[in-house]
């Protein structure tokens, strides 16, 4: 790719989206510094090849944003997932939060206590982020 190409490049969106889902969803049990260091690699792989081309549409520029901030906002909490994991065990550990009765391995039922926060962790990052996308890359019309 030569600098001055400046497009929207496929495989980084769909290549960091399917590392990182599979680094968060496939990992059994807590979250660790692995989730941090594996979400931070595909958001610098993002940042590197991700060059949005002016929408046509708004309908462009909106779905666009919103895909954006998705993925980028998936790699920002498996960043965040093994800091938010930390503070989970730190709160069990304390006696702020109990597992289940039912829980036969500690580690699984950490890591299930973990999902909701990284789930608004996501939500949060990918609204942010979709949005000062949509800011930064608006629908430009094309010129008569």
């Amino acid at each position: 790719m030569t600098t001055t190409m400046r497009g929207v490049d496929q495989g980084a969106l769909t290549a960091t989206t399917f590392t990182t889902v599979f680094v968060l969803v496939m990992d059994a049990g807590e979250y660790d510094l692995l989730n941090g260091v594996v979400g931070l690699v595909c958001a610098l792989i993002l940042l590197a090849y991700y060059r949005p081309l002016p929408a046509q549409t708004p309908f462009d520029a909106k779905t666009g944003a919103w895909a954006f901030g998705a993925v980028a906002g998936l790699q920002v909490a498996s960043s965040v997932s093994w800091l938010i994991q930390l503070a989970v065990n730190s709160a069990v550990g304390n006696g702020l939060l109990e597992l289940s009765e039912e829980c036969r391995d500690r580690s699984q039922c950490l890591g299930d206590e973990a999902d909701l926060p990284v789930v608004i962790a996501w939500a949060a990052a990918a609204a942010w982020l979709g949005y000062k996308h949509y800011r930064r890359f608006p629908c430009i019309s094309p010129s008569a």
